[in-house]
């Protein structure tokens, strides 16, 4: 039976000052600190959906519009100039578009990877050079040289996420294909690349497997498999320990937050399922299929209270959010709520609301000096977190 992780209830305490800023002002019972947050907007670009910085060395970040354009701004907000423009190589209906983008440094020289959906519907995982200024090398094709395709059966549960693990290979999201339950039950099937973590070394065009994945001597299994059993991982990380945080949007009940320990060699996730379709977070959902061994959340929420979607995810740390170093951050598209956990790994033993009202979140996003909440509109604000005393904090 799959092992089931216990909530320890955590009262928390909220008020709102009433201020032009949201804020909101938390405190934990088991906690001897107390963080007051509030939001600052700092700019906006219709559709924004992701914010990266490549390099702590940087004076800018990187923001993407889901509508083909990735902007670099300074961190007041102020626009330097639009690296990369693939509007009419992609379709932002529904739940597609430019979706993810992640930066990997080589031989002292950086390549960008982005996570799109071509005009025919499928995911595309692209390829470019950078400058050591940032700005992106363009090429004869527009989107880059092309990594990998995966065909989408169905136009939402495209995944989206795109990251460098510590390893400094390449890991991709993959939702389980879409139209609802997992009805060709792909996300704990082997043979399938949706419903999946996949990690691949990419080369100038095209990938390698690497040989330490998980099933590459597994037959019939997809090499480039690293996790399975996901519904939708729109948004997952890596912290510095090299342990995975999944935000894996739920069916119709459960929001749910997953961790998978690993090392800075060894990433979290490898070989792991993380239950879907099996499971919607910790409960049975389509009992025709089963995954045993499944890594149960560290945290789960119901839809209750207007709440519907989660949008991952940040690992906090004391020059992002100071006083939360450890805590993990996430919002939820229909609420507009910003929420910080703390988890041992298997359970969360503290959480508190941090923000309200911020519309329609699509991801909380962190650089190396801050963290940021994206709402559909486009509107990206930066949360600002005050110690008012000592605090409990993993590293």
């Amino acid at each position: 039976m799959r092992r089931i992780a216990s909530l320890i209830a955590v009262t928390v305490l909220t008020a709102s000052c009433g201020q032009a800023t949201t804020t909101t002002s938390t405190t934990s019972e088991i906690l001897s600190g107390t963080v007051s947050y509030s939001s600052q907007e700092i700019g906006s670009l219709p559709g924004a959906v992701d914010l990266i910085q490549r390099d702590n060395a940087d004076s800018f970040f990187y923001v993407v519009s889901r509508f083909g354009t990735i902007q670099r701004w300074k961190p007041d907000g102020t626009i330097i100039d639009t690296v990369l423009d693939i509007s009419t190589a992609t379709t932002s209906e529904g739940e597609r578009g430019l979706l993810g983008l992640a930066f990997r440094q080589i031989n002292r020289k950086w390549e960008a990877f982005i996570n799109y959906t071509d005009l025919s519907g499928d995911t595309v995982v692209s390829r470019f050079d950078v400058n050591p200024d940032g700005r992106f090398v363009m090429s004869t094709r527009p989107t880059g040289a092309e990594i990998i395709k995966i065909t989408q059966p169905y136009s939402n549960h495209n995944g989206g996420a795109v990251v460098v693990g510590p390893d400094n290979m390449l890991y991709i999201g993959t939702g389980d294909g879409g139209s609802a339950d997992d009805p060709e039950r792909r996300a704990l099937d082997k043979t399938q690349l949706l419903g999946k973590i996949l990690r691949i070394n990419p080369l100038g065009s095209g990938y390698k497997i690497p040989s330490d994945n998980p099933y590459v001597a597994t037959a019939n299994a997809r090499g480039e498999i690293w996790s399975i059993g996901l519904r939708n991982p729109w948004r997952f990380n890596f912290d510095i320990f090299g342990n995975i945080w999944i935000a894996d949007v739920g069916q119709n009940k459960w929001e749910e937050v997953n961790v998978s320990s690993g090392t800075p060699k060894i990433p979290g996730g490898r070989g792991k399922s993380f239950g879907w379709s099996a499971y919607e977070g910790s409960h049975i959902f389509n009992d025709d299929v089963d995954s045993p061994d499944a890594i149960a959340p560290v945290f789960e929420y119901e839809h209750t209270g207007g709440a519907c979607s989660i949008s991952g995810g940040a690992i906090g740390t004391n020059t992002t959010t100071l006083g939360r170093g450890g805590w993990y951050f996430f919002g939820d598209y229909c609420t507009g709520m910003v929420t910080a956990i703390l988890t041992d790994g298997t359970s969360t033993v503290a959480s508190e609301t941090v923000l309200k009202d911020l519309g329609n979140i699509t991801a909380v996003r962190s650089t190396f000096d801050g963290m940021f909440v994206i709402s559909l509109e486009g509107t990206v604000r930066r949360i600002v977190s005050t110690r008012q005393g000592s605090s409990v904090e993993s590293p």
